[in-house]
């Protein structure tokens, strides 16, 4: 299932394919997703996409759904509907029964439960803490059963075609969490990437400037991937010559590094030693020498 899904391959990561759908990481999700994808199941198939990181998350979500080419998606935010009055004009001794306004959470379970009869679908439902706990008590009876339920009217959800992605700021519900497959996204990528200069394309005699990049980034605690490493390379071949615009380009490539740290006292001999790297590299330093004499 999970390579008819992804198409995946050895020679196509899955983190290649997360990034081009618009989520970049060093880190490898292919383990995971294959558990989730390919452990049997008898109840909808839902993932806890947990984290320190906010939004990441979010973008983790939407970039493995287009990954894995699902053919309906579809996303809901907890929190940002609001009750919409309802306007009833009647005549004088008329009655009429109020018809309550069906709510939102009501709407999108419904199409994901119409969209999963024929197609592929995830359902994406994001910050969940931010929504009555009953909810969570519905949400459970849903993944278990794949009915769902309002007013007098019910909808049967195909549990072979629907998938249910779930972030929350708050621990889920016991019960939500026992039938969901657990996935932590870091805010920051922990994994320690040796990048070569044949990773970037260029020629290792004119990388004198790695090693030192690769020592700043350690000393912020910052692990870019392939993807962030090539933008930076290609700054540092075409355009750095000061160390603004090193901490610029560092700043404006790299998604988890703090400004404040680059400008900090502790950290300027690791940028001098990286920009004169990239002078060196280029060839500056022997027209210094010469315009000396």
């Amino acid at each position: 299932m999970f390579e008819k899904l992804i198409m995946y391959s050895p020679k196509k990561p899955l983190k290649s394919l997360l990034s081009q759908n618009g989520f970049t990481s060093g880190e490898s999700y292919d383990h995971a997703v294959q558990c989730f994808l390919n452990n049997p199941a008898d109840h909808i198939r839902c993932m806890h996409i947990d984290g320190d990181c906010g939004r990441r998350r979010t973008a983790f979500a939407h970039a493995l759904a287009k990954t894995l080419q699902v053919s309906q998606l579809i996303y809901y935010e907890f929190g940002k509907d609001r009750p919409v009055p309802q306007i009833i004009r009647v005549q004088e001794g008329e009655e009429i029964i109020e018809e309550p306004p069906v709510d939102a959470l009501d709407r999108v379970l419904t199409e994901a439960c119409a969209q999963s009869e024929a197609e592929s679908t995830v359902l994406i439902l994001d910050q969940l803490h931010k929504t009555q706990f009953l909810n969570h008590i519905h949400l459970y009876e849903f993944l278990q059963t794949g009915l769902w339920q309002y007013s007098d009217v019910q909808f049967q959800a195909n549990l072979l075609n629907l998938s249910v992605y779930l972030i929350s700021d708050e621990p889920l519900y016991h019960s939500l969490q026992s039938c969901s497959f657990r996935l932590w996204i870091n805010e920051t990528n922990q994994a320690v990437i040796n990048t070569l200069a044949e990773d970037l394309g260029l020629d290792k005699r004119n990388c004198q400037w790695l090693k030192p990049v690769q020592k700043l980034l350690s000393k912020v605690g910052v692990s870019p991937a392939l993807e962030e490493y090539q933008r930076l390379a290609f700054d540092i071949e075409q355009h750095i010559h000061n160390k603004q615009q090193l901490k610029i380009s560092l700043f404006g490539w790299l998604e988890n590094i703090d400004r404040t740290k680059l400008e900090s006292e502790d950290l300027q001999p690791y940028l001098d030693n990286v920009l004169d790297a990239i002078l060196q590299s280029k060839g500056v330093h022997e027209e210094i020498e010469i315009s000396d004499v």
